[in-house]
């Protein structure tokens, strides 16, 4: 005698393994491609942290100076290879009504009191024409400062970066 018995199916057919290693494949490439542009980032990441870390080292250097020039300097870090800087050093006289206003320093200039102690010049401009100077109304004042910049330069991948940073010192200080 014989005993006929009905077999449910057992296996997946090539088409649903197929589709499964699809979807699986997918998601795999999807997942390396995001861990590797995280590693990239992260590299990104550490290169510009150690260019903010050492403009702010020489940054200091400049600043504990005891005198100041106008200069210009450049060289490689040797603690740092691939890594090197340009620290910039001008004298200039900045216009304070300019700075504190911005892009509107013209129309304040043209706006600028007559006297700042009455409505009366007293002579002031002319002296201080005579002696070459702007007169500070008109002006907001001028400060001799030192501005400082500081460039570190390094490579990502083929790229040459840049991570610059500026500040202002007193000429008299």
């Amino acid at each position: 005698m014989r005993i006929q018995t009905n077999f449910a199916r057992q296996a997946f057919t090539l088409l649903e393994v197929t589709i499964a290693m699809a979807i699986a494949s997918a998601a795999m490439t999807y997942t390396i491609s995001r861990i590797t542009e995280g590693i990239l980032l992260q590299k990104r990441a550490v290169l510009l942290a150690n260019a903010v870390h050492l403009a702010k080292i020489k940054m200091a250097q400049v600043d504990s100076s005891t005198s100041m020039q106008s200069d210009t300097t450049k060289g490689n870090i040797e603690a740092f290879p691939g890594y090197s800087f340009e620290t910039e050093i001008k004298e200039e006289e900045m216009d304070l009504l300019k700075l504190a206003a911005g892009p509107d320093a013209d129309k304040l200039r043209k706006n600028a009191p007559k006297d700042m102690l009455g409505d009366k010049d007293v002579g002031l401009s002319d002296l201080m024409k005579q002696r070459g100077q702007k007169r500070s109304f008109e002006t907001g004042g001028l400060l001799k400062v030192f501005r400082v910049k500081v460039s570190i330069f390094y490579m990502d991948g083929n790229r040459k970066e840049t991570y610059s940073v500026e500040t202002f010192r007193s000429t008299k200080y």
